[in-house]
């Protein structure tokens, strides 16, 4: 048998249908659609146009829906009124006024919620010593308004006109027929001030300060005070208690009240004593009239 050399055939891989489908498939990142070729990021932008339209869609149909609730025109407020019990503690037509620009044409939705607070920041700019507001829903379109108010530190009488004064000089005209007109210490003033129909420079020679510092005391001393008279556009004060007329400066109130205790503990006759100074004409001494 003859002996020879076989060559044999270089071998070569074959390649597989399967491989070259995949691999077309991924280095084109294409796929068929009705017969065309679409790459993938045109796909995406595709669906990324869609979920923006219904994103849109979705805006529009919650505002319209929201505008059928929350902005009904069925429950707009249209009608305000102010009950009894806020009309019997102070009744002035100028706050209801500002309150009623404030409410008028909300919403019964939009007030329901947080419309008592901002209700109350509005009319407090103007006046400061309303308290707390309360609003009650008698109709979709009707709603009753209760204000709560502030007791002032004292009132200042004017003639038949009673001014209420609150902290930081805050001072308003009230009725002496409503609850708040009625409410504190009476600062009264001569007849001759009957007329005055204001408190500018009422506080000129006596502070505000100086009256919330020393009217406590003054009420201590003088349990039975029957009035207290502010002589306005001096620096006096004219108390009166039983028979008593006691005249007080402003200035060391505090010692004139101490030398009147010691007067009461200590003068024999003081039950027959009908006038009293204790310091409108000086400090250093204490005049009376039996």
């Amino acid at each position: 048998m003859a002996r020879g050399i076989v060559q044999s055939k270089p071998f070569i891989k074959q390649k597989s249908q399967q491989s070259d489908f995949n691999r077309s498939k991924i280095a084109g990142f294409s796929r068929k659609v009705n017969g065309k070729k679409v790459g993938f990021f045109s796909l995406l932008s595709q669906k990324y146009w869609a979920i923006i339209g219904i994103i849109v869609l979705l805006s529009f149909l919650t505002i319209y829906l929201l505008k059928g609730t929350i902005y009904n025109p069925s429950y707009q407020i249209k009608t305000i009124n102010y009950t009894q019990e806020t009309r019997k503690k102070y009744e002035n037509t100028e706050l209801f006024v500002l309150a009623s620009k404030f409410l008028r044409g909300k919403y019964y939705s939009t007030l329901k919620v947080g419309g008592e607070s901002e209700l109350l920041k509005w009319v407090k700019t103007e006046y400061p010593f309303v308290k707390n507001v309360k609003i009650t829903y008698t109709n979709p379109q009707e709603i009753a308004v209760d204000f709560s108010y502030i007791e002032p530190d004292f009132i200042i009488k004017l003639g038949d006109k009673r001014f209420g004064v609150w902290q930081d000089g805050v001072t308003d005209e009230l009725q002496n027929s409503r609850t708040l007109g009625q409410t504190g210490f009476i600062v009264d003033t001569p007849s001759y001030l009957t007329g005055t129909t204001s408190l500018a420079g009422f506080f000129y020679d006596v502070s505000y300060d100086r009256y919330t510092n020393y009217l406590p005391q003054i009420q201590e001393t003088f349990p039975e005070m029957k009035r207290f008279v502010y002589l306005a556009g001096s620096s006096n004060f004219i108390i009166f208690e039983g028979n008593k007329m006691i005249f007080l400066h402003r200035d060391n109130v505090a010692f004139q009240l101490e030398k009147y205790l010691w007067l009461k503990k200590n003068f024999q006759n003081f039950a027959g004593v009908t006038e009293i100074d204790l310091g409108s004409l000086t400090q250093e001494k204490v005049i009376i009239r039996e």
